[in-house]
């Protein structure tokens, strides 16, 4: 029973977490006390997490080969790496950034850790065998410091493409991190 509740969390966490985090980012931008050093901070955490999704997404053909290039050498999954420091950032960019940062430690926890082994699973029946060698060559959410092994078993078949940034509509997340940093940039001036 609790192995078929947690199957059934997962597939709803993977088809819901964009929904999700769009509620809890509304809450984040009502209630936050946002200030200019933490705000600085927190851009920075965005700035460094976004490169990190555009720079996977520009190396990611979905469902059609398996990315190896880029920061897939790293980690599997650097949108979700992206995607953690940009919530990281917005969390210590307000007072109570402690709380903040606890809950959104939470949120990733409940949300995006199931997400991404039903997104394992997929990548898995998808590619088989080659994903799976992947996943013991490469870390999935922290990326490997060292260097990588060299020659890698595998060359990368893909370059960095700024076409496939756009197909992958990584423009939405940077116009919805802009908007919301600019909405706590005014929270601060109307103070």
């Amino acid at each position: 029973m609790l192995a078929e509740l947690t199957r059934r969390w997962r597939r709803w966490v993977a088809h819901n977490r964009v929904r999700v985090t769009i509620i809890v980012i509304l809450i984040y931008v009502a209630f936050s006390t946002p200030h200019w050093s933490g705000l600085t901070v927190g851009v920075i955490l965005i700035i460094m997490g976004q490169t990190a999704r555009f720079w996977g997404a520009g190396y990611l053909e979905k469902n059609v080969k398996l990315a190896r290039g880029g920061p897939y050498r790293l980690v599997r999954h650097p949108l979700y790496f992206g995607s953690f420091l940009m919530g990281l950032g917005l969390a210590v960019s307000v007072e109570d950034a402690a709380w903040w940062t606890f809950g959104y430690l939470l949120l990733f926890i409940a949300f995006f850790l199931p997400a991404i082994h039903v997104e394992e699973l997929r990548l898995q029946s998808i590619f088989g065998a080659e994903y799976q060698d992947l996943m013991v060559e490469v870390p999935g959410l922290v990326p490997r410091l060292a260097r990588p092994p060299s020659p890698p078993q595998k060359p990368p078949e893909t370059s960095f493409s700024w076409a496939r940034v756009v197909s992958n509509r990584e423009v939405r997340s940077v116009i919805g991190m802009v908007a919301i940093v600019a909405l706590q940039a005014v929270k601060i001036l109307s103070v």
